[in-house]
Parts: structure tokens; C-alpha cells; sequence
């Protein structure tokens, strides 16, 4: 198996669980940095810079 990233288990200010992600490969031109949201309806949201 091939690693590309990590997540760790974070909580917001508004105490809200989320995932701060980074994933990174020497095919990339710099490590990619997301936060995984869950919202209300089960749903996920990726927010993501570089």
C-alpha cells in the first residue's frame, strides 16, 4: 500500500467535529490542505488550498 495523506480528528471554535487533511506526493506541486465537514443531512463537504 501506497500512503498519500493523513487526517486528523479536530473541533471547531462552535464545537463542530471535523477532519483537517493533508495530501501530499512528489507528483504534486505542493502538499494539498482540506477540511472534511459533515453537515446536518449527512452529507460531506472538502474544503481544500494549497
Amino acid at each position: 500500500g501506497v500512503e498519500i495523506g493523513a487526517a486528523w480528528r479536530r473541533t471547531s471554535k462552535d464545537n463542530r467535529t471535523y477532519h483537517s487533511v493533508k495530501l501530499d506526493d512528489p507528483s504534486f506541486t505542493a502538499p494539498i490542505y482540506a477540511n472534511l465537514f459533515e453537515g446536518d443531512d449527512g452529507e460531506c463537504a472538502l474544503i481544500w488550498s494549497r
